[in-house]
């Protein structure tokens, strides 16, 4: 009888110690998972603010291209041409019709890579607000 008790506790530990190291390896999963999100979500953070109206610069203003990124897409025109693009913090991409557009983020400026028709660089447009005291 005194060796089928000390079977028995022995049965009982290695059960509890192997439900220790499960509960420890669920944990240590769980904080590695939520460290690989948290990381996601700050290199997505991270990333330069490109909303707003993009304006070609160095050409006559009546010929300068402009186009505007919204949380909603890409307009153009006042007229969304697309309600997907591909940001990456480098590189910005976009389909207008059946082209794609493609810029690369230099220096706060988007410089259009394709389709290159001659080297364009477009600059944030800024608003001017008023004040009133």
């Amino acid at each position: 009888m005194t060796i089928k008790q000390k079977t028995s506790l022995f049965t009982h530990r290695r059960i509890s110690s192997a439900m220790a190291i499960a509960a420890t390896g669920a944990v240590a999963l769980g904080l590695l998972l939520a460290g690989l999100f948290d990381n996601a979500v700050a290199q997505e953070n991270n990333l330069p603010n490109i909303y707003g109206v993009w304006v070609e610069q160095d050409v006559a203003p009546y010929a300068a291209d402009r186009f505007e990124i919204r949380p909603e897409g890409v307009f153009v025109g006042g007229r969304q041409v697309n309600t997907q693009y591909q940001w990456d913090g480098s590189k910005l991409e976009y389909l207008k019709g059946e082209t794609r557009y493609s810029y690369s983020f230099v220096s706060g400026r988007l410089i259009r890579q394709s389709p290159a028709h001659y080297t364009s660089s477009f600059a944030r447009q800024t608003l001017l607000i008023e004040q009133t005291h």
